[in-house]
């Protein structure tokens, strides 16, 4: 499997579970936080801010206006489907390569 779309898998499970404790805002910290990612592990970091730039592309989130630290706003109030989100971003990233 993809690193890519097994982190981005972990972001959204992670955004769930932010959406359960009624969090509408996210940002790299927070994920790191609700997966417990250590502060010094900057490749899974990395992997999240990456993860959640392409859900804010995807328009699952909405920039909050903050660039430091880069927080998104949770458009819908109900869980994700995991494995919708990563199947289409799966798609798209399949058509761009062909």
């Amino acid at each position: 499997m993809d690193f890519f779309l097994k982190n981005l898998r972990e972001t959204v499970e992670a955004i769930n579970k932010l959406i359960d404790n009624n969090v509408n805002m996210v940002n790299t910290k927070r994920v790191r936080r609700c997966n417990k990612i250590k502060s010094s592990d900057r490749s899974k970091i990395n992997f999240i801010w990456r993860s959640l730039d392409c859900l804010a592309e995807e328009g699952i989130l909405e920039m909050n206006g903050t660039y430091s630290p880069k927080t998104y706003k949770i458009k819908s109030d109900e869980k994700l489907d995991v494995d919708e989100i990563v199947t289409l971003i799966k798609q798209k990233k399949n058509s761009n390569n062909t």
